[in-house]
C-alpha cells in the first residue's frame, strides 16, 4: 500500500505535524492556560469545556489511524494536552501501542508530571519527547532529563514557555474573510485532533474555549471532520470545500495569534499557582 503525507493530501507547501490532544486536564493551572486549566471542573458552571475532563479512549485513536491508513503514517503525531501524564499509566501505553501498531511516528509534549511512571519499553516507542518547562514545574524537568538521559533512546527536546498571551485578547470574530483563511500558511500544518473532531489548526479549539462556545465543532461534525466519517480522506483532500465557511471568517485573520497584528497585549509571566502538581514520584 503507497503511503501518502499529509502535505501531498492538502496539496500545501508545508511540512505537516499532527497533534492529538488527549485530555484538556492538566496538574498545573498556569493563568492565560488555553484549556483554561487553572479552573476546576464544575458540572454546572457556565464554561462548557470545563463542565467535564475531556479524555481520549484508545479507541477514539485506533479510529483515527484506521480511518486514515495509508495517509500521514510517516508525519509526526505529538500526544499532547491539557498534560497527557496525569492519565492512568494503563491508557497513556495503550494510546502509544495503538500509534505505534499502526506505524504511525509518535513523540509526546510533557510537562514531566508522570514521564517516570511510563514503562520503558512503551516510552521507548516514542520518537521523540518534548519537555516543556513553564518556569512552576523545574523540579519535574530536571528530574525527567536525568531520567531519560539514562533510559530513553529517543530525542528530548526542551521548550521554556514562561510566558503566555491572553487569548481572549484575540477573539476579533467575523473580520476574516474566506480567502485569507484559505491563504493561511498555518492552516492544517498543525492537523490537530480533538476526538472526535479532526481541526484544521493548533489553534481553534482554543478559541472555542475561549468563546465558550461549542457551534464551531458542531459544524466540523456536521461537515465531516471527524474520525467517524468512513470518507474522511476524501473530506480532508477537499478541505477548500469541505471546511465550513464560517470557520474561516471566525476564527481566521484577525482572531488568531498567530496571524493577528499587533496588539496592546504583551505576553504575561506564567504563574504558580497553589493547586499545581508538580511531579508525582
Amino acid at each position: 500500500m503507497s503511503i501518502t503525507s499529509f502535505q501531498s493530501l492538502f496539496e500545501i507547501d508545508s511540512r505537516v505535524e499532527v497533534r492529538i490532544n488527549v485530555t484538556n486536564i492538566c496538574n498545573l493551572h498556569c493563568n492565560f492556560c488555553d484549556h483554561d486549566a487553572h479552573l476546576p471542573f464544575n458540572k454546572n458552571g457556565d464554561k462548557i469545556f470545563r463542565k467535564s475532563p475531556l479524555v481520549a479512549t484508545p479507541q477514539a485513536v485506533e479510529q483515527f489511524c484506521q480511518v486514515l491508513s495509508g495517509v500521514g503514517e510517516k508525519e509526526r503525531h505529538v500526544l499532547q494536552g491539557g498534560e497527557i501524564t496525569v492519565l492512568p499509566v494503563k491508557s497513556i501505553v495503550q494510546i502509544i501501542e495503538t500509534l505505534h501498531s499502526f506505524g504511525r511516528r509518535v513523540g509526546m509534549r510533557t510537562n514531566g508530571y508522570n514521564v517516570t511512571g511510563i514503562p520503558l519499553d512503551s516510552l521507548n516507542k516514542l520518537e521523540f519527547i518534548y519537555l516543556d518547562a513553564h518556569g512552576n514545574n523545574q523540579e519535574a524537568i530536571e528530574h525527567c532529563r536525568a531520567f531519560l538521559g539514562k533510559n530513553y533512546e529517543g530525542e528530548v527536546i526542551n521548550e521554556e514557555r514562561l510566558y503566555h498571551r491572553d487569548p481572549a485578547a484575540f477573539l476579533n470574530h467575523n473580520q476574516g474573510t474566506v480567502e485569507q483563511g484559505l491563504n493561511c500558511n498555518h492552516l492544517l500544518a498543525t492537523l490537530t485532533y480533538f476526538p472526535p473532531i479532526i481541526h484544521p489548526c493548533c489553534n481553534s479549539w482554543a478559541l472555542m474555549n475561549a468563546l465558550n462556545d461549542g457551534t464551531m465543532g458542531e459544524m466540523l461534525i456536521e461537515a465531516g471532520w471527524t474520525a467517524d466519517n468512513p470518507d474522511l480522506k476524501n473530506t480532508l483532500a477537499n478541505w477548500r470545500q469541505t471546511l465550513p465557511k464560517p470557520f474561516l471568517k471566525t476564527f481566521c485573520a484577525n482572531s488568531c495569534y498567530m496571524t493577528a497584528p499587533d496588539i496592546d497585549n504583551p505576553p504575561q509571566r506564567i504563574q504558580p499557582h497553589h493547586l499545581d502538581r508538580v511531579l508525582k514520584r
